[in-house]
């Protein structure tokens, strides 16, 4: 079992991009998971405008595939279920094409650079309204190369240490405090 994606196969492995954007579910129809695929659209164009973002997200036929990083159990070492994990909003420099050659099961080495941040709904979300505006605080900040203030890093886990295969930040609602610097963001999937 994994999570459901939608088809890998129309991104090649040479279309770089600073980051992808992947709508996680289980694979049902629950509100916080129809708001999301809803705002597919939206969310595309806004990533699309600045050329640097992809948005990925499973259709009705979607793709399996569970690694040992990511699957709708086990989100780099944090229980799904437990810590309410899913649906979520997953930031990564993990290329669509990995993805499929994991779906398919081909020969495939841990990723040395493999970073992650998660933004699950439920944390957030109490209603399909709430995703609407979240999906537009993330885009917008991100489009804006503003700071993420409505977010903090609740856990960050770093490569090789207690058990982590990758880097991974959660990030969670911030009631004061400082938020999460859109130049950490950006410095996050840079870094080796």
């Amino acid at each position: 079992m994994g999570l459901m994606v939608h088809s890998l196969d129309g991104i090649p492995e040479e279309h770089h991009r600073d980051y992808f954007i992947y709508l996680l579910d289980y694979g049902w129809s629950e509100p916080l998971s129809d708001a999301l695929r809803n705002n597919f659209g939206k969310m595309a164009t806004l990533a699309s405008e600045r050329k640097n973002a992809v948005v990925i997200m499973r259709t009705d036929a979607g793709v399996h595939f569970s690694d040992e990083v990511l699957s709708w159990h086990n989100f780099n070492g944090e229980e799904v279920e437990k810590e309410q994990l899913l649906p979520a909003i997953l930031v990564t420099n993990r290329h669509p094409a990995e993805f499929r050659k994991r779906a398919l099961r081909e020969e495939c080495e841990a990723e040395i650079n493999l970073k992650m941040i998660l933004f699950p709904l439920k944390k957030y979300c109490q209603s399909t309204t709430d995703v609407v505006a979240l999906i537009q605080k993330i885009f917008t900040s991100i489009k804006l190369e503003r700071d993420l203030d409505d977010f903090g890093i609740v856990r960050e886990r770093k490569k090789g240490i207690k058990g982590a295969i990758a880097s991974s930040i959660l990030l969670e609602p911030n009631f004061g405090g400082l938020g999460f610097s859109f130049n950490k963001l950006i410095e996050y999937f840079k870094e080796e």
